[in-house]
């Protein structure tokens, strides 16, 4: 309860060229309290919220106060989380078969039974010949699965991205074509590195090759450029992911993180309430940063719209974390005039 008073220095890209490559078109045991003390007031209004969750139900602080049911985007496509799959295994007993993924039933066995032959592969710690890599893909125990499998596991062991940059260079030349789904994977490398060349390289090639991407690649399109210093061109993919789907919770929270760290806290609740407009449901995460963005920044309409996210977890009895206490204690503390002061202290769960 809270209680408060007022890589390497050739492109990708470029590479596959120099290839001549010619691309076609619960409820917490102990909970924290933060008290809040303006000096040289006589009269102290209270309120509290609590949360015991890591996402919070959408609300518009301008608007209502009806909460919307939950709808299809609250379990959001975690696509980055997925291009492991093959290294984690099928739980044996749990395998369901269907006819419209087209994955063979014998295929998808032999993933049950030989899962312990993916995470036994170890990438290569420097870049390789065409020589090397062919002598590795024959000694691979299923080498029509070798570059999906060796891709998966540069991205669980952060490899170098000259590493992965070398095999997609060597399946390039030899089959004159790079698959779509290890593009994917070469991208979640250098989105998981911060490699913003390589991440432009990539998008260019796909856009080339793809009319539209699927909801994963701009996934990580969004959070790659979000991270660096062309942000703005992920939100110019955001517009262009509107046009053809709803973008999903991660594509407007990289965006409005983007525009928090540079300042710019009217574009990221204009997000923020375009998010809340599409029944799209915000973590705690993003609502700290709101706090942690805003702080010592003036404004009476920065100050509107935290409160409102504040009596919204009042009024929803949602428990904010350690961590998020603490930003909206430095937040208060920092208001220009404020004279906010604040500690925390825990209090018995009765």
């Amino acid at each position: 309860m809270a209680l408060f008073s007022q890589t390497s220095q050739q492109g990708f890209q470029a590479l596959l060229w120099k290839c001549r490559m010619f691309w076609p078109l619960s409820r917490c045991q102990q909970l924290f309290a933060v008290s809040f003390n303006i000096h040289n007031r006589e009269k102290v209004s209270y309120f509290s919220f609590m949360t015991s969750s890591s996402t919070a139900l959408p609300v518009d602080p301008k608007g209502t106060d009806v909460i919307p049911t939950k709808k299809r985007s609250e379990i959001d496509y975690e696509e980055e989380k997925g291009w492991d799959e093959d290294a984690k295994g099928i739980p044996e007993g749990k395998l369901h078969f269907s006819s419209s993924v087209g994955a063979p039933k014998k295929r998808l066995a032999s993933l049950v039974l030989s899962r312990h032959k993916f995470t036994n592969v170890q990438p290569p710690e420097k870049p390789l010949q065409a020589e090397e890599w062919n002598r590795l893909r024959e000694s691979f125990w299923s080498p029509a699965m070798f570059e999906e499998v060796m891709l998966n596991r540069m991205v669980r062991c952060n490899s170098p991205v000259d590493v992965a940059k070398s095999l997609l260079t060597h399946v390039a030349k030899s089959n004159g074509d790079i698959a779509y789904n290890l593009l994917v994977k070469y991208l979640a490398l250098c989105v998981q590195q911060g490699q913003t060349s390589e991440i432009r390289d990539v998008y260019d090639i796909m856009k080339t090759r793809y009319k539209i991407l699927e909801s994963g690649a701009y996934n990580l399109l969004i959070r790659g450029l979000s991270n660096s210093d062309q942000w703005r061109m992920a939100l110019a993919l955001l517009e262009e992911v509107k046009k053809i789907m709803i973008p999903s919770r991660t594509n407007y929270e990289s965006c409005i993180k983007a525009a928090g760290r540079h300042q710019e806290m009217n574009l990221a609740f204009e997000l923020y309430h375009e998010m809340l407009s599409k029944d799209l449901v915000p973590t705690l995460d993003i609502l700290q940063a709101f706090f942690d963005f805003s702080r010592g920044m003036k404004g009476a309409e920065i100050q509107k719209e935290l409160f409102g996210i504040l009596l919204y977890l009042r009024e929803n009895q949602i428990y904010p974390h350690k961590t998020f206490m603490r930003s909206i204690k430095l937040w208060f503390e920092s208001i220009p005039g404020g004279n906010w002061r604040g500690h925390l202290t825990n209090i018995k769960d009765r």
